[in-house]
């Protein structure tokens, strides 16, 4: 993953064609190779595995909080932070909080993430590939973002800093203390890092708005920024009008979970009619 990290140090302009997946793809299934990816990062953290997701890493770390009887309470801590390369090379602000270096860091495993969604694996890899390109691009550009990442929270860039707020109910999940809850209370510091109903601290203030992602748009723009040659082309029914150039899901994995599904439903409706036969006898 060290190496691979240079594709996101970016010395000009992106060029559209360097997202072309990003834009065969459909907005619905941008966003659910990402649900898949946010959802494989909370296992992961659960497990206190750090995660390398390519230009940066989830992690938890041990914090002390300034509250409690004792005035000092010590929680695990889940952080976001940049890769060294990209940081330095965008100049963006150093984190208070670092993850130690003799920690390791495991990469995506993208094998896992399309089992989960039932997509292709090269599909997967290059959309959060190709999603972390367009990210990086905004960075060069100095835009803000909004990075959503379903139940874990909400990465923002905002000038040269780069921020992860993280949602209530993961922050508490994810601290095996369980010293968070009192943490988050008698600590204002510590509540700074939660996003509460899906937005963060931070106040949007570019005229040329906000960019959001995975979703690929852009909200409160006033500048009326044409980015159509980077947003998906084709709408939430891609086969209507022309043949397709992707194929998304994997055929194996479809069956597989269509097998399950027929199985299970099988197995309600013979429970359903053993009720049925029980209380015919009574």
């Amino acid at each position: 993953m060290e190496n691979e990290v240079f594709r996101y140090l970016l010395f000009k302009p992106l060029d559209p064609k360097q997202l072309s997946l990003l834009q065969e793809l459909t907005t619905l299934e941008i966003c659910r190779v990402w649900e898949g990816t946010s959802k494989y990062i909370r296992r992961q953290l659960l497990e206190k595995r750090a995660v390398d997701i390519g230009i940066g890493s989830f992690a938890i770390v041990s914090a002390r909080a300034a509250a409690g009887e004792d005035g000092v309470l010590v929680v695990d801590k889940p952080i976001f932070q940049l890769n060294q390369h990209v940081q330095r090379f965008y100049k963006i602000k150093e984190p208070k909080t670092k993850i130690p270096s003799d920690m390791f860091e495991y990469p995506l495993n993208f094998q896992e993430i399309a089992e989960t969604i039932s997509f292709r694996v090269p599909i997967v890899e290059q959309c959060v590939h190709e999603t972390l390109l367009f990210f990086a691009e905004a960075i060069r550009g100095k835009k803000e973002v909004d990075f959503f990442f379903k139940r874990l929270g909400i990465l923002s860039l905002r000038g040269q800093e780069v921020i992860m707020n993280f949602f209530d109910d993961c922050v508490l999940q994810l601290d095996a203390t369980g010293n968070m809850l009192p943490a988050l209370l008698g600590d204002s510091k510590m509540m700074n890092m939660i996003a509460f109903r899906g937005k963060n601290k931070f106040s949007r203030q570019s005229e040329d708005g906000c960019i959001v992602l995975p979703r690929i748009s852009v909200e409160g723009s006033k500048t009326s920024q044409d980015m159509t040659f980077f947003r998906p082309q084709r709408g939430l029914h891609p086969w209507s009008r022309s043949a397709r150039r992707v194929s998304v899901y994997d055929p194996v994995l479809l069956a597989q979970r269509r097998a399950f599904q027929a199985v299970r439903a099988e197995r309600i409706h013979r429970e359903q009619e053993r009720r049925k036969h029980r209380v015919r006898v009574r």
